[in-house]
């Protein structure tokens, strides 16, 4: 089962993303943005905690039924890992377009000695975002390489509008773009190869889950992410209907 989820994934991997450029993150200071894994094997995918028992990646990410943990990579010599109970992607989801890109685990976390922040990092909306964003992943510095580093990392992007996005990916593609998307350009920073599925922050809100890209770190060329505010219905309505974790 392992190395089918490895296949499967490696062939998608021209379109996975993975950070290229950026800061290395504070060790501890993001608990929420973790490593999404097979098998408690390599990496795959980013992913982010909403709360302590329901995290959110891209759907793409979990197409093959693996046993899915996530690993809490950030947390200094900490390899805590959370099991992923169940995987929900969005009923809409278009593995040829990317549409409705987005995937929500149903997790167990031991949360013992964690300082777990109560925050709400859903935003209200997406109407009218702009401005800076942060984006992040265990991502390489070289587009050329494979090699993940043991720590997170942090890119600044800007979020640019879907008609400048169009025009931007039109040289080169012919992009199908809807509502529930979002685009965002770094200068000389940007999400790449290997870590699909991380957060897009702007204002502390979880605003992104990258999705896809066709170059990595190109100031022209931006990045493609799940629209979260877009989808805000999805995630309360499948966060409602899933079996709730009870402690004894």
């Amino acid at each position: 089962m392992l190395l089918m989820c490895l296949t499967i994934l490696t062939t998608d991997s021209n379109r996975v993303k993975r950070i290229i450029g950026g800061v290395e993150v504070d060790c501890g200071s993001q608990i929420r943005v973790v490593s999404l894994r097979a098998d408690s094997s390599r990496h795959l995918c980013g992913a982010v905690l909403v709360t302590k028992d329901i995290a959110l990646t891209a759907a793409h990410c979990v197409q093959t039924p693996c046993n899915y943990v996530l690993q809490l990579s950030n947390l200094c010599d900490d390899s805590r890992q959370a099991s992923v109970l169940e995987v929900i992607k969005h009923s809409d989801y278009d593995k040829y377009t990317r549409a409705h890109d987005i995937a929500l685990l149903r997790i167990h976390l031991d949360t013992h000695n964690i300082s777990w922040s109560v925050d709400n990092i859903l935003p209200n909306t997406s109407f009218g975002l702009s401005g800076e964003c942060i984006a992040y992943g265990y991502g390489s510095t070289d587009s050329n390489t494979e090699i993940l580093p043991d720590r997170l990392k942090a890119a600044n992007l800007k979020i640019i509008s879907l008609d400048e996005c169009t025009d931007i990916l039109g040289l080169y593609v012919a992009p199908r773009f809807d509502y529930g998307m979002l685009c965002a350009l770094g200068n000389g920073e940007d999400t790449c190869q290997g870590d699909s599925g991380g957060p897009l922050m702007c204002a502390g809100k979880l605003q992104g889950i990258s999705s896809y890209g066709l170059s990595c770190a190109v100031p022209t060329v931006p990045g493609v992410y799940t629209s979260i505010g877009m989808h805000l219905p999805w995630i309360y309505h499948t966060m409602e209907i899933i079996p709730k974790e009870t402690t004894a």
